[in-house]
């Protein structure tokens, strides 16, 4: 009887994603006003279900619904993962599925936060769904309309970013929903076994984690230096302090929204938002990046690696 490995498990999984690409090119390239053939057909949504945000459509404005809300729809199930979303509806799922999920989960480490695999997937997008419900009502409060309440909420939820503006969240001028959003995007940039451990155990527990810790420090702190980089420049100090953190949650989670022309800004806040990109997310979330847990081992190992050179004999 044949097995499943580590390294069919990685094809699958890439297999899976190109296909399932493939597959969802065909409504955007029948949409031939807009994409410029089947190549740019597919570059959109390999964007989509991973997450990456780019677009390559002439007018996204000018889009059918039915396509803004695929394009949108592609980000809510890439964000949590193909193979994961897979894992969660089937009826069954044998040990060899580890690998496969395994292979799919974003981070240094994988581990089942129920014994059956296909719990553990089904807990996941049960959490992601409730949030992203949640998300869509907020964003109604706010004054859009269902439809863009949905596209955006899954934009966030998968820190996608995909929007019906061209402008993205900026041509809404609405502090609100930027809040809203800002705060939205941060909460699916948590490891979702954090909640899973708020809800079913102990929550002060579940937030003792020490990358939730420094995730929300770096969010803080980094905001904290583009508002005041940036304050002079605006005439309003709420709008500073709102595009401020907006921006460093879009940013580190890497969904890509916009409600500012960061372009403009100074080049210490251009620094500063890099530094994000490269940060990213925590692990087991949907955000990218490098995520923040092995940014947290990399400063750890850097300074350790310094104590090391200014005391040698202190070395173990």
């Amino acid at each position: 009887m044949s097995h499943l490995y580590t390294k069919e498990a990685m094809f699958i999984t890439a297999f899976t994603w190109v296909l399932f690409s493939l597959i969802g090119a065909i409504p955007l390239f029948l949409t031939k006003s807009n994409y410029n053939g089947y190549i740019d057909a597919f570059f959109e949504m390999v964007s989509g279900f991973t997450t990456s945000g780019a677009s390559v459509a002439l007018d996204v404005e000018l889009l059918p619904h039915s396509i803004i809300f695929w394009r949108s729809l592609s980000h809510f199930v890439g964000g949590m993962g193909i193979l994961v979303f897979t894992l969660a509806i089937l009826p069954s799922t044998n040990k060899e599925s580890s690998l496969l999920m395994q292979s799919e989960v974003p981070g240094p480490t994988f581990g089942k936060i129920t014994p059956k695999l296909s719990d553990t997937a089904r807990n996941l997008y049960g959490m992601y769904i409730v949030l992203t419900i949640i998300t869509v009502i907020l964003l109604l409060f706010g004054g859009m309309n269902l439809f863009k309440s949905v596209i955006h909420a899954f934009g966030a939820a998968g820190t996608g970013g995909f929007s019906n503006k061209g402008i993205s969240i900026g041509a809404y001028d609405s502090r609100y929903i930027e809040i809203v959003l800002a705060v939205m995007m941060a909460v699916f940039g948590v490891n979702f076994n954090i909640y899973f451990y708020a809800v079913t155990k102990n929550v002060r527990e579940a937030v003792k984690s020490e990358e939730l810790k420094w995730y929300i420090a770096v969010i803080l702190i980094a905001a904290g230096l583009i508002f005041s980089n940036i304050v002079t420049i605006y005439n309003d100090v709420f709008y500073s302090l709102v595009n401020s953190i907006f921006t460093v949650s879009s940013i580190i989670t890497t969904t890509g929204y916009v409600s500012a022309d960061f372009g403009t800004w100074p080049l210490f806040s251009k620094s500063v938002i890099i530094m994000l990109m490269f940060i990213g997310g925590c692990a087991g979330s949907t955000a990218g990046g490098l995520k923040v847990s092995r940014f947290v081992i990399l400063v750890k190992g850097g300074i350790n690696q310094i104590k090391e050179s200014m005391n040698p004999k202190k070395s173990p």
